[in-house]
């Protein structure tokens, strides 16, 4: 991908140390005016103290210097003579002040060069200081504007993005923002959240585009091939007519399945999926799921487990659909004639909770975090072969997630897996623990 990296930060670092220099030339010359003047009064206030006991202020006081011997391109021995003439009037008293002009005189001149000093040589560390400071801030909004060049750009493809976003990835420690000045330590925590999760989510979002392309391509791969057989032989054997057209219709059944969970989870991603909150048995709707699985599934045992007839606040249609994929996959990982048990109770905190436990196959232990995850299957045995689009469980997270609840799943190879999805009491606690209120 083509770079175009401009370096704007010598730029404002440069006019940030211009501005700061400004302040500080100004704080010096307030200073300067105020030593002058302390150092004026104090000096007038002890020369009066010499003749009066009491300090009068309806006197006239002034300062007269002889300067008409200074002109235009004289040298400074007229000037510093000139200082030498100095009186100071107050009352019916004169002091020469000619000394103490002198001395006043030179000794600002000390401290102003001493300042001009300061500031010419604080000039190039106040500036290299803050280009230093500025250059993360700049990588980000130059790889940021690649970025959107790459987005919005046909010639650029998804490996370009990527590799935008890697540069910024506050995980490198070469792109690691940190300026080393802690009053920006919170922004510098906030860019480097900011990127990673900006990182994480373009990363699902390139996986569940790539996941659902691959699991369409399948269903419209079958029809297309089943679509080409019956037009060249499908006109004149019933045989192969009745087998295209029942495929077609699975494999339809199958995409509209996929594009239906697909919407579910983009509205819900989006706010707009809509929850319906009424308070109802939970342990009827169980009773419910339950009767169901055993109509529609005679290869396998069911058994129903309440230990208390239990009430809660959620969308009751959210609630079942989320039984009912559970029963799914427990059906699908469950040898034939083996049991799956479903089962309300309360759990130790006194959450409402239901549970579906099956004697399968089992999951991974290192695959258990990765159940929830989008199109996610466990291989080789949880493939495409069982039916599945892999977004069940997703929907299911997505659900609870949004009741304000969660998920305690158990799992051994070869001997079964335990999910229990576990739900508040009220609808205050729904309020409190629904981790859509942080975002």
């Amino acid at each position: 991908m083509k770079k175009n990296k401009p370096d704007n930060s010598s730029s404002i670092a440069g006019q940030i140390t211009a501005s700061r220099q400004l302040e500080r030339l100004g704080q010096y010359l307030l200073c300067d005016l105020l030593i002058i003047v302390f150092s004026v009064v104090s000096w007038c206030i002890a020369a009066e103290a010499n003749y009066v006991s009491v300090f009068k202020t309806d006197i006239d006081r002034s300062f007269n210097f002889d300067f008409s011997g200074v002109t235009a391109g004289s040298g400074g021995e007229n000037v510093w003579a000139a200082l030498g003439t100095g009186i100071y009037n107050f009352g019916e008293y004169s002091v020469r002040c000619g000394t103490f002009a002198r001395v006043l005189t030179v000794g600002m001149a000390a401290v102003i060069m001493i300042q001009v000093i300061i500031w010419l040589l604080t000039f190039l560390p106040e500036y290299f200081r803050a280009k230093k400071m500025l250059s993360p801030l700049n990588k980000i909004a130059v790889t940021a504007t690649e970025l959107t060049a790459a987005a919005h750009n046909s010639q650029y493809n998804f490996d370009d993005i990527e590799s935008a976003i890697g540069k910024i990835d506050p995980m490198d420690s070469d792109i690691h923002i940190s300026t080393g000045n802690r009053d920006l330590k919170r922004i510098e925590k906030a860019i480097n959240d900011l990127l990673d999760r900006m990182r994480e989510a373009y990363k699902s979002q390139s996986r569940f585009v790539s996941d659902a392309s691959h699991e369409l391509r399948t269903p419209i791969a079958v029809i297309k091939g089943y679509a080409d057989m019956l037009d060249r032989w499908g006109k004149s054997d019933e045989k192969i007519l009745d087998e295209g057209i029942t495929a077609i219709k699975n494999e339809s059944e199958n995409m509209n399945k996929l594009v239906e969970q697909l919407l579910f989870l983009a509205r819900g991603d989006n706010g707009r999926q809509p929850v319906n909150m009424t308070e109802f048995s939970l342990s009827d709707m169980i009773r419910e799921v339950h009767s169901e699985a055993e109509m529609i599934d005679p290869d396998h045992t069911y058994n129903l487990d309440i230990k208390d007839e239990i009430s809660v606040y959620a969308d009751i249609s959210m609630m079942k659909q989320t039984a009912r994929i559970l029963c799914d996959n427990a059906k699908k990982y469950t040898p034939k004639g083996n049991t799956v048990t479903l089962r309300v109770m309360r759990n130790e905190k006194w959450e409402n909770c239901f549970e579906v436990q099956d004697t399968g196959i089992g999951i991974d232990e290192k695959d258990i975090p990765l159940i929830f995850d989008r199109f996610f299957r466990s291989d080789p045995a949880r493939n495409r072969e069982t039916g599945g689009t892999g977004l069940g469980l997703s929907i299911a997270k997505w659900i609870v997630d949004r009741h304000g609840g969660h998920f305690e799943v158990i799992s051994y190879k070869d001997i079964g897996t335990r999910i229990t999805v576990c739900l508040p009491n009220t609808p205050a606690q729904i309020e409190n623990n629904n981790p859509a209120k942080s975002l």
